[in-house]
């Protein structure tokens, strides 16, 4: 029987959570990109400045969004990879 190992556990789902909120947050900013933004300028055009400000907003809030992820994801790939060097608990993590 295998004996569990919570850190890695911890270190799986992490990686797991952070690379579908990629993904997510990736979709979003296409999304935004392709079907929003036309519809700022369209806002613009016609004196709707709250609708276009609130686009706006929410293609800031993505793009802000997306690189607090991307961070997250680099600076959790270089703690796997720090742990991998230091630690017996985390060697050969993909053996399993």
């Amino acid at each position: 029987m295998e004996e569990k190992n919570p850190l890695k556990d911890y270190v799986w789902n992490t990686g797991n959570a952070f690379e579908i909120m990629r993904l997510l947050v990736e979709g979003a900013v296409t999304l935004y990109d392709d079907e929003a933004s036309p519809l700022f300028r369209l806002g613009r055009l016609h004196g709707q400045a709250k609708a276009a400000l609130a686009f706006e907003a929410i293609g800031t809030a993505l793009f802000e969004l997306r690189m607090h992820i991307m961070n997250l994801q680099e600076m959790h790939g270089k703690e796997v990879e720090r742990q991998c060097k230091l630690s017996d608990n985390y060697d050969k993590l993909d053996d399993e």
